[in-house]
């Protein structure tokens, strides 16, 4: 629910009302001390929809992939049965946002509908990366959106959200080797000469729906701050510890996350978008940069300057 952080403005037409499955979690507090009202919803219950979306006249909708492909419990139950349990939360995905669109369809005061979609890596690779299932299943729903809601579908657009920034407050510090005063770009020598559209969740995805809200529907766009390889990043992040030298380490990386499931998919979102961009731009999926639609987002470099990596990289002497 972070992400309506920035719609919270003197200057916001809309009422905010937030969907969550517990409204007395602390995320759903926080929002509802800054004036966001929360009701209870579940996107398994489409009743629950209704009564949420009732009289709502834009609906911006969203799901998490992940919570209920860490659902232990269910997956063992799947693998047990021998489901392909990946496949399985890819399925659940796409009928969660299902959900989400046709409840929507249902609400006769409803005039914009922003769905939060991703390339589908599966069909536009021709089958080459057909395990990124948290692409696939957001794709497959938005295909149902436009071919079975038509009149929804002239009230829509499209948001791909880009490469989390905030990875690197987490799983993709593993990334980064402090050596005397250089960082070492621990990726091989492919990847960091790939160029990725980065975004900070938390803080551009309010902006983003916003701009889109402003503007006519039908758009599809990638919703980035700037299109920048990982030696990029790294370049910036050095000057920024007092690094005085960057250095692209050719030794094969392991990207072992902990779970084969998970380290496939995201094995394959990054083949995926080396080889056709992460929004598919390369393989002939149309989208669109947020500038083009009078979005402006702060640089890559504004967001790194405001975290504390003192306490995350070190040089050591």
């Amino acid at each position: 629910m972070s992400s309506e952080k920035p719609l919270l403005v003197p200057s916001n037409p809309y009422a905010l009302r937030g969907i969550t499955r517990d409204p007395s979690s602390v995320k759903s507090q926080a929002l509802a001390a800054q004036g966001v009202k929360m009701v209870t919803g579940d996107f398994n219950n489409p009743l629950s929809l209704d009564s949420a979306f009732k009289g709502a006249s834009a609906i911006f909708g969203v799901n998490d992939f992940w919570v209920y492909f860490r659902n232990a419990e269910k997956r063992g139950e799947a693998e047990a049965k021998g489901d392909n349990w990946g496949a399985l939360s890819r399925d659940n995905d796409t009928q969660e946002i299902k959900n989400i669109i046709d409840a929507a369809s249902r609400v006769p005061t409803l005039e914009r509908f922003v769905l939060a979609s991703m390339a589908n890596s599966n069909k536009l690779s021709g089958g080459r990366y057909a395990e990124c299932y948290h692409f696939e299943g957001k794709a497959i729903a938005e295909d149902y959106c436009r071919e079975s809601q038509a009149e929804l579908w002239k009230k829509t657009s499209v948001l791909y959200v880009g490469f989390y920034l905030e990875n690197y407050l987490g799983p993709m510090s593993a990334f980064f080797l402090p050596r005397l005063s250089c960082l070492v770009l621990n990726l091989g020598d492919f990847l960091p000469s790939v160029s990725w559209p980065w975004c900070a969740a938390v803080d551009d995805t309010g902006v983003l729906v916003a701009g889109l809200l402003r503007s006519p529907p039908g758009q599809r766009v990638i919703g980035n701050r700037e299109w920048l390889t990982l030696l990029d990043i790294t370049k910036i992040l050095a000057e920024l510890v007092d690094a005085t030298h960057v250095e692209v380490s050719s030794e094969p990386v392991s990207f072992d996350m902990g779970d084969p499931l998970v380290t496939t998919d995201n094995m394959h979102m990054i083949g995926f978008s080396a080889e056709f961009g992460y929004d598919g731009h390369l393989a002939g999926n149309e989208v669109t940069e947020p500038s083009k639609l009078g979005i402006s987002l702060p640089s890559v470099k504004e967001w790194f300057q405001q975290q504390d990596w003192a306490s995350k990289i070190h040089n050591m002497e």
